[in-house]
């Protein structure tokens, strides 16, 4: 019964933060556009070449899909003020289940980013080529969930605090690097028709190993943020 409630509450997250996206439109009608056109620029400055382009096209996907994915996974927490999430927390919800729940929104739109902004490599960089999709949808789940994971730690450490606008971007930077390897070398090797499981299986390590340490620090977190 514990559990089921748990779940719940985590249920409740979840969808009071896609509703807010909703309502709002900023990932689809703001991040979308600016990050295909962030994809379109490279080919745009280094001309023809397509051995160079094939080579750098996994690698621009998800170096833009970092910077604007951990956008919108930082978004949520920055919209929370202290005295909301006081009352959140009077109400009963777990810190936990917010953590879970944010986290699971923010991939979510990450995840589709990632659907929107795949073919649009594919046809910028290899066009003559056809990647192996299946590992592409697995890399782009895990990949987001990793993502999403990420940004709601980094925005619970930096809750309450003056300069969370620049320090989330650096908090963020170290432990996004292994998943921005993963990433990209996974795509690459979907796109050269090469099996991408040690990728997967990486990225579930790390998505398993963030949700785990989520957890545990969601309350502490939550006690120690003003």
């Amino acid at each position: 019964m514990k559990a089921h409630g748990f779940l719940r509450q985590v249920g409740w997250v979840l969808r009071k933060d896609l509703r807010v996206e909703w309502r709002g439109g900023e990932t689809i009608w703001m991040v979308v556009p600016f990050a295909a056109l962030a994809l379109l620029l490279a080919p745009l400055a280094l001309g023809t070449d397509a051995a160079l382009l094939r080579r750098i096209g996994p690698g621009m996907l998800w170096l833009v899909l970092l910077l604007f994915g951990m956008t919108v996974a930082l978004r949520p927490s920055s919209g929370e003020s202290r005295p909301l999430r006081d009352l959140m927390a009077l109400s009963g919800l777990d810190p936990a289940a917010r953590f879970l729940g944010d986290s699971l929104s923010s991939a979510i739109l990450v995840f589709g980013v990632t659907l929107i902004l795949t073919p649009v490599m594919i046809v910028l960089y290899a066009p003559e080529g056809r990647p192996a999709w299946g590992w592409l949808v697995l890399l782009a789940v895990t990949g987001a969930v990793a993502l999403g994971l990420l940004g709601s730690l980094i925005g619970t450490l930096v809750t309450g605090l003056r300069a969370r606008t620049s320090l989330a971007p650096l908090l963020a930077l170290p432990p996004a690097m292994p998943v921005l390897v993963a990433t990209t070398r996974g795509t690459e090797s979907a796109v050269a028709h090469r099996s991408s499981i040690p990728w997967v299986l990486l990225l579930v390590a790390m998505d398993l190993a963030l949700v785990v340490t989520g957890v545990l620090l969601a309350s502490p977190l939550d006690d120690t943020t003003d």
